[in-house]
């Protein structure tokens, strides 16, 4: 699809430019139709009823309501789509064209071009040149223009007598003199044609001012990102030099372990030795995290096979907290890159192991395909989630954990996402937690290919 580009300056419009621009015209042209639901169309109803009493001239009431009544159905037909789906493609010219011809209509029924109603040309002339397209803005300008001339001629050929409204005297004409009135409309034509204008240069104000603060977020984005970048580079780079310096302190602590004496010195160094094992985990963590994405190595995964290998990678942690993890459901399957899906229900498994307390069940519940995705559900009957925290889950650094590194959520997720799929959190009914991993449903003809 070719980029839409700047008028005058063949430069494409910045990201998000026409969602912006047709949400805030959407939202003018919702306040533009009940304004006209509310005050116009009573109104105009009003008149058309009023001068039915009042004017001796029949013709009158009976034409502005052969108008005005449909008209008003339908402006309500158009607000009650708008209300209901939106502004639709289109929309904009038709409400605009029809309410040059009701202000033509009642011009025409209330004096012509002499009726205090043609003042009311001018404001719509600007919401034309505001809401229309510029091809379509000008084809309604020239409408009310030629409507314009048209009342002027009906004036002119006097044939008409009673044109005039009785209040002002009646008759064919309110004036006497043709020069005014030609006069009055060629003021009334370039009045409409600046007032369209202005109306263009108002828009095209707001849309440069959307657009240059639309490019100043990009060029912000841009340069955040850019300096997020060198600083994840340069952070995983003293991640990655951190990593033999403490393998370094683990095998000296493993030395001098062999012969430490029983006792302070030998607790001693197991807690160092533990604090090293716990450091380079953490590092490992933030580099996982700090890489970029490789591509997936996608094939056939049968998810229960998988959930009952890590279910079994975790039986002994899990023995020595006293947890018991129950691998449920039946087959479904998957296209996906099994180590990174592995690498998500590790980290899921973990954290409702660490969860857990003494003698409760983790369950691992494989479901088969349904609105388009498999899904597997962690459930434990833990603390479940942090209120304080549940809404930032996911968020690098943001964790329950007294040592946590507030990065295992966070890499789960951008690798379910990288599949198509999603990780979500939930309050598990009873207590605990529910943990869902989320993957795209293979079609049918790949389903009967597992198979």
């Amino acid at each position: 699809m070719r980029a839409m580009l700047e008028p005058g300056e063949g430069r494409p419009l910045p990201q998000g430019f026409e969602d912006i621009q047709r949400q805030e015209l959407s939202r003018l042209f919702g306040r533009m139709a009940d304004i006209r639901l509310i005050a116009f169309v009573p109104a105009a109803l009003a008149l058309a009823g009023a001068l039915a009493v009042a004017e001796p001239a029949r013709w009158r009431a009976a034409f502005l309501f052969a108008v005005l009544v449909p008209l008003a159905g339908l402006f309500a037909a158009e607000t009650l789509r708008f209300r209901r789906s939106g502004l639709s493609r289109g929309a904009v010219t038709v409400n605009l064209l029809a309410a040059v011809v009701g202000q033509v209509a009642l011009a025409f029924a209330t004096g012509a071009l002499e009726s205090p109603f043609t003042y009311t040309f001018v404001p719509l002339a600007v919401m034309i040149g505001l809401f229309a397209s510029p091809g379509a803005g000008r084809a309604l300008v020239a409408t009310q223009v030629a409507a314009v001339w048209a009342l002027a001629g009906l004036e002119l050929s006097r044939r008409f007598p009673g044109l005039n409204l009785a209040l002002f005297g009646g008759g064919p004409r309110a004036g006497h003199v043709d020069a005014h009135l030609l006069a009055s409309a060629t003021v009334l034509s370039l009045v409409l044609a600046l007032a369209s204008r202005a109306g263009r240069a108002v828009r095209g104000v707001f849309d440069g001012m959307l657009r240059e603060a639309l490019r100043a977020r990009e060029e912000s984005l841009r340069a955040h990102a850019e300096r997020a970048e060198e600083l994840t580079a340069l952070s995983a780079e003293i991640a990655h030099e951190l990593k033999n310096p403490l393998a370094s302190v683990k095998g000296l602590a493993a030395l001098l372990a062999d012969g430490a004496a029983p006792g302070k010195p030998a607790e001693r160094l197991a807690v160092l030795r533990r604090e090293v094992d716990r450091m380079q985990g953490v590092l490992e963590e933030f580099l996982n995290f700090s890489r970029p994405l490789v591509p997936l190595a996608e094939r056939a995964v049968d998810l229960a096979l998988l959930a009952e290998d890590v279910a079994a990678l975790h039986e002994g942690l899990a023995r020595q907290r006293g947890v018991r993890i129950e691998v449920r459901g039946g087959q479904a399957e998957a296209r996906c890159d099994e180590r990174k899906v592995k690498q998500i229900l590790i980290n899921l498994l973990q954290n409702a192991l660490e969860a857990s307390p003494a003698g409760a069940a983790i369950e691992l519940w494989v479901l088969p395909p349904a609105d388009g995705a498999v899904s597997l559900h962690v459930l434990d009957r833990g603390p479940g989630l942090d209120p304080a925290l549940s809404g930032r889950a996911f968020e690098p650094g943001i964790t329950s954990k007294a040592r946590g590194s507030g990065l295992g959520l966070t890499i789960a997720r951008a690798l379910a996402r990288q599949h198509g799929g999603e990780v979500e959190l939930a309050p598990r009914e009873g207590g605990g937690c529910a943990a869902v991993l989320r993957l795209p449903a293979p079609a049918p003809a790949a389903r009967e290919a597992l198979a």
